[in-house]
Order: structure tokens, then sequence, then C-alpha cells
């Protein structure tokens, strides 16, 4: 009944009407013919196409990028890709042409597709490689030898046919049919090798003579002032004229004769000059000390006034306090004296805490200048000297009284006292340590430098184990038998790799902003005090608080001095340093292995103006690299050239030749700013500055004996020379 509930719960009445069947729009073979993931299709290779600015200034630079040929088409390679698209450009199967035909004779779907242009370096490319080079050069080879039929307009459309397709370009019809004609046969003529050319730009060197145009050119940008050089036809920032005005006569040296008979002239071994007075103390093997004047008005036979007999050994180094009232001496028995200088008698003696030969003493700067001294020895030990702390005599040195302003009052040591013997404040054992065997070992102290006042109690070390410079609190007294702590040490060098290289001599700026060491690879490194402690440094400012020393790490050196005429090849060579009085500028002079000193101007806008002037010549291989690897050697003194390591090293310095025959160990300034040399054939010799007697020197010749016994300057034979001359 239609009426029964149960009516409603069946299934619909059957009919015999079916839907129609129909095959498949899409078969298997379309879908993937249409429907593949383009990464399957093109497996890695990157789509090249016409790019905009915007998509162009979006990829990375690199160096090998900027260093390169700027000819090189704009295609970026990558692995080589099997896809049927794939076209071959030089002797490969097909053509570009024919690939574009088959590209669009295919089915397509609703996304349009721009034709795609893909190079098939095969598998033997490696990274790097300049692949498209060889075949863009060999393709404008055979444009050219086309130039031969076709003639200057056809060469022309067939380059800019080159070019639209290293830049991703489909070439139209009118290029198409350019290429149909390249194909056909031409008349037979000579033949020409593809020769593949190599293109290496060659950088754009400023001024190999500098000559006045050139001088005002790089005044006009800033590299350059006057400095009161008077021939216009050289540069006006060149060291060499704050150094080319030294010279030693004939009569200005002396020779370091024996007192005792039957022994050979001693050698110099040390020297210190007063710091108001001309008078500078000579020590030698034999264990005496000379008082060498270095004025002039004296024969050489009077060069020396006064004689004292210190050790029974050879004395090491000299110094004189502040005051010139008291002159030390460190020698080869392990003990230290002081002298009192107005009556030359010996009144105290540092004996003790020392087990082997010193070889540095050095007075501290400040209010107690003359009682207050450090000496090292070749055990690692630094010994810090208070003579306030000991029980000496009320007279036991001489004094000097200011009775008024302009009159001073000496009052001379007492005679009758005998010598006392000091002891030591602060003891620093193993200052500096070295691995031998396994084990450390203490390294002999070959350098040490107070800092000055106001920071007096700050003292710098170098030793024979390697470039590592530390700083040490003097202040800070630790138990007996305790680990030796430094405040900071700088790094070593990167580039001491191979072997370490031993500091011999440490010298300090007039502003105490940067310090100089000597090194043993025969280098002069200079370092900023600022940086002796990374971070937050109070131990460093003036009057600065007793802190517990934590050996705070320090940056190496900031750059480096060399000379061809400079070497290192003992740990006697030592350096001192001119302070900047009126105009006379700072100055570095250190001895030399090679026989002739050698004076370095700390200056440095010499270093800045060489730098600016080559900045812009790259190093054949574009590797990222340190200022010091971007430029080019040349012959000239103030230069620089290519170096192995990690810093700038500056070719730079002034040699004062033929005043020695060997080694030169020792140097000392005056307080009249002239040097004085010791050297190992016996001779002390002191150097002045005249303009005029260095030129003459320089141009004399040997013949006529003008030369003997003297030295000069030696800065080129073309620094004398008018403008006129050259």
């Amino acid at each position: 009944m239609a009426s029964s509930p149960i009516a409603g719960l069946l299934s619909p009445t059957r009919t015999n009407r079916r839907k129609e069947r129909r095959n498949p729009s899409v078969t298997p073979r379309r879908f993937g013919r249409f429907f593949t993931p383009r990464s399957q299709e093109l497996r890695g290779r990157r789509i090249l196409a016409t790019l905009d600015t915007a998509a162009t200034n979006q990829q990375p630079l690199s160096p090998r990028m900027l260093a390169s040929d700027p000819l090189t088409p704009d295609i970026v390679l990558s692995s080589p890709s099997k896809s049927p698209r794939s076209t071959k450009i030089a002797g490969s199967e097909g053509n570009l042409e024919e690939s574009l035909v088959e590209e669009r004779s295919r089915p397509t779907s609703r996304e349009v597709q721009l034709p795609r242009i893909t190079f098939d370096i095969g598998d033997t490319a490696q990274p790097g490689q300049d692949v498209l080079g060889d075949w863009r050069k060999a393709t404008l080879v055979r444009q050219d030898c086309r130039d031969e039929v076709m003639g200057e307009d056809g060469l022309t459309q067939s380059k800019s046919q080159f070019f639209k397709a290293s830049r991703g370009r489909a070439p139209n019809s009118k290029d198409r049919q350019l290429a149909d004609a390249s194909q056909s046969p031409t008349p037979k003529r000579q033949k020409r090798e593809d020769v593949v050319e190599t293109h290496e730009p060659i950088p754009i060197k400023k001024f190999a003579n500098m000559g006045f145009g050139a001088q005002m050119l790089n005044r006009e940008h800033g590299f350059a002032m006057d400095t009161g050089k008077q021939y216009l036809a050289y540069p006006a920032w060149d060291e060499r004229a704050e150094t080319a005005n030294f010279c030693s006569t004939n009569a200005d040296w002396y020779a370091n004769e024996s007192l005792v008979q039957g022994q050979g002239n001693p050698l110099p071994f040390c020297l210190a000059s007063c710091s108001k007075s001309p008078v500078t103390a000579i020590g030698d093997e034999q264990g005496y000390v000379r008082l060498f004047r270095t004025d002039d008005g004296h024969d050489r036979q009077d060069k020396v006034y006064e004689t004292l007999l210190m050790h029974d050994n050879a004395v090491i180094d000299v110094a004189f306090s502040q005051d010139d009232m008291r002159l030390a001496t460190a020698a080869g028995d392990r003990t230290c004296g002081i002298v009192d200088v107005t009556t030359m008698k010996v009144a105290v003696t540092l004996a003790s805490h020392h087990k082997s030969s010193l070889r540095q003493v050095a007075f501290q700067p400040g209010q107690a200048s003359g009682d207050v001294l450090a000496t090292s020895d070749r055990d690692g030990t630094i010994a810090i000297w208070d003579l306030r702390c000991s029980q000496l005599p009320a007279r036991t040195f001489s004094s000097v009284v200011n009775d008024s302003s302009t009159r001073r009052r000496v009052y001379p040591r007492d005679d009758s006292l005998d010598t006392v013997h000091g002891i030591a404040s602060n003891v620093i054992p193993a200052a500096h340590s070295r691995m031998t065997e396994g084990r450390y070992t203490p390294a002999s102290l070959t350098a040490i430098h107070w800092f000055p006042d106001g920071r007096e109690h700050l003292l710098l070390s170098g030793s024979e184990a390697n470039a590592s410079i530390r700083l040490w609190d003097t202040r800070y007294i630790k138990p007996v038998r305790a680990q030796s702590t430094p405040l900071a040490q700088t790094a070593a060098p990167r580039h001491h790799t191979f072997r370490s290289y031993g500091i011999t001599s440490i010298a300090m700026s007039s502003d105490a902003a940067r310090f100089y060491a000597v090194c043993r690879d025969s280098t002069v490194y200079a370092y900023s005090t600022a940086h002796l402690m990374l971070g937050e440094a109070p131990e460093l400012v003036y009057n600065a608080i007793k802190r517990k020393p934590r050996a705070t790490e320090g940056i190496g050196p900031l750059f480096g001095l060399k000379n061809e005429s400079f070497s290192v090849g003992t740990f006697f060579i030592k350096s001192k340093l001119r302070p900047a009085s009126g105009s006379s500028p700072e100055l570095l002079a250190v001895g030399s292995t090679s026989g002739c000193p050698m004076l370095f101007s700390t200056d440095e806008r010499y270093m800045r103006t060489a730098w600016a002037a080559n900045s812009h010549i790259l190093k054949p291989d574009p590797v990222l690299a340190t200022p010091s690897q971007s430029f080019t050697a040349t012959n000239t003194p103030a230069s620089l050239t290519p170096s192995n390591c990690d810093i700038p090293i500056y070719r730079s310095g002034t040699p004062l030749v033929r005043g020695h025959e060997r080694e030169v160990t020792n140097v000392s300034w005056t307080h009249q700013g002239r040097l004085v040399t010791a050297s190992d054939d016996g001779n002390v010799r002191h150097w002045q500055e005249d303009a005029a007697k260095a030129r003459h020197l320089r141009q004399v010749g040997d013949f006529g004996g003008e030369r003997w016994m003297s030295g000069w300057a030696d800065v080129g034979d073309e620094w004398d020379l008018d403008d006129d001359e050259l």
C-alpha cells in the first residue's frame, strides 16, 4: 500500500536506461607529457631568459667575478642536463635553430613558455672552469674568418648575434637568416687556425716616475704635502727627506783600544747616552766603562775622557737614570753595579736573585728615577730593585739642590763609604718559557722596557723563545715559587709557523701609543699599546690601582718594517728611538748584521700614502687577501711588497753605509739628536745631520780619499740630482 511507512524506505524502481560510455580524454601518455613537473624535466638546470636590472643586481659578486675578464658572457653554468631540449653549441650534432624549431612544433599547454638557451658542457667540466670562454673566443675567430666573404657589415651583425645569445635572448628571424648564410659553402681560401688566446688585462699603474706633474696631481688628490724637500721631482711624502742628511766624518769615530797588555782590542757591547749632556757610556767585553764625547771640537784621541773598571766579566748592558746622576751596568758575572756619575765610584752592587749572566738593565722613569730599576738574566728571571727599601747611608749618592731658579748646587757622595749591597723588592721567575723535549724551560730575557711617567709600574718583556711580548705589573708581589702570571701577552705573528723567532729589543714611542720590537726574522714589528689587553682594561689607565693579573690575550703586531740591507743575525742587535723635538721628527735606529745601522721613520703617513697610491692593483690570484697581499713590489725604498704573512709589511728604512765593516750591535741617541753606533769591528761612531756634507760624500766618489773612514745615508743616486738632470 502507498500509505504504508515501509514504502518510503524502499529503493527506487530500476529502469532499462543506461549512461553512454566514452573514451577517457586524458590518457596516461598524455598525462605524462602535459603534467610532468619541471623539476624532473630540468634536473637542476637553471632557466636562462631575459633578465631585468633588478634581477641582475640580485646576483652576488665574488672576488673572482670582479677580477675576471669583462667580456665573459653572463651565462650560469650548472651540471649537464640530459633533457632533449639541450643544445650543443661547438662541434655538436644539432644547432640552436633546429632546437628552437623542434621546441615550437611540440604541443604546448595553457602556459606560454619562453624559448630557453642551455649549454651542454659535458661531464668533464670542473667547478670554476671558464668553459664558455673558449667557445666565445672560437666563435669570434669563426666570425672573423667569415668577414673575408661577408665584409665589414656582416661581421658586425654576426658579433651582435653572439652577444645576444650570450645574454639569454632568442635570435630573431634576421639573425637566423644570417646563420643560414654563414653555413652556406664559401670559396676556398687560406685556412686560419682557431687559436684560443688568453686575455689578461694589465692594471693601470700610477706614475712610475714621480716627476713634477705627478707630484702636483698627488697634491690635488690629497696624497702629499710639502715637507721641505727642495727638489720637486720627488714625492712630497717620502721618508728619505728625514733621513738623507745623516753623515759621519773621519773625526767622529773612536777605536776601542785595550787597557790590558797582551790582549786584543775589546769589542764594545753596549751604549747609553745622557739625557742632558753630550756623553755616551760604552761598555766592553773586558768589564770597562768609557765615557765618550759626542760633541764637536775634540780630536779623535780625546773622544774618551773617563774610564772605569766595573766588572771582571763583559758588560752586557748599561743605562743612565733620568737625571744622569747614576749609571747602572749589567755584566756577565751575574751582578749589577750602580755608579755615582759625579764621583765615578761604585756606590751599590746588586748581586742576589740572579743565577746566570744578566742581559738587560733599565731605570724606572717618573718620580722614582734612579731609585727603582729592573734587571733580567738568561734564566728568564726579572728582578725589581727599590733602593729606597735598602739600608743605604744618607750620602751614598751625590745629590743636586736648586738654591735658586738659575743656580744648582751639587752635594757629592761621601767617598769614605763602602759599596752597599741592595736587596730585590720583587722577583718574577720564569717570566718567559719555551717547550723543549716535552717540558717547559725558562727562556733568556733579551728585552725589557718601562712605560713612561704615569704608568711607570708597567713593564714590557721579550725573550728569545718567541715573538710574544708580555706585560707585567711590578707592584703585584706574589708568594715565593708561585707561577708568574702577566697582565697580558700579545699573540705571536701567525706566519711564524715553521719556527719561532725571538725578540732582541723593544723601543716605545714618545706618546706611548706604539712600541716596536726587533725580531730575529729581520723585521721590526709595530704594536699598539691600547691593544695589549682587549676589552675593558683598567690596568692600562694612568695611576691605575693594583689588580690581580689575569694573563689577558692581546693582538699581534699591526704592521712590519723591512729593508733589503737590514738583517738580524744575533740577539745583540738593539734599537733606540729618538723622540720628536722641535723640527726633528721621531726616528727609530736599529743595528744590523749587514754592517750598516738602519733608520726607520715612525710617521705612519708615509705608509698610508703608499697604500692609497697602490690600492687599485689586484693580486694575480683573485682571492680575498689582506691589504699587504694586494700590492706589487717595486725597487723604491718606500713601497709595499707582497708577503706570506697576515699583516702589512712596509719596505722602508735608510741604511747608513761605509761607517762600519762588521755587525752593528748597539745604537743610542744623544740629547742633541745625534746617533751613536757600536760595531764588532771595535769602533764607536757618532752620526749627525748635515745636508751639504752628506750630499758631498755621496757624490764625491772614492778618488781623492775624502771618503776615508766616513759614512753617509744611502738614499739612492737620483736623490741628489737636480730637476733638470732627471
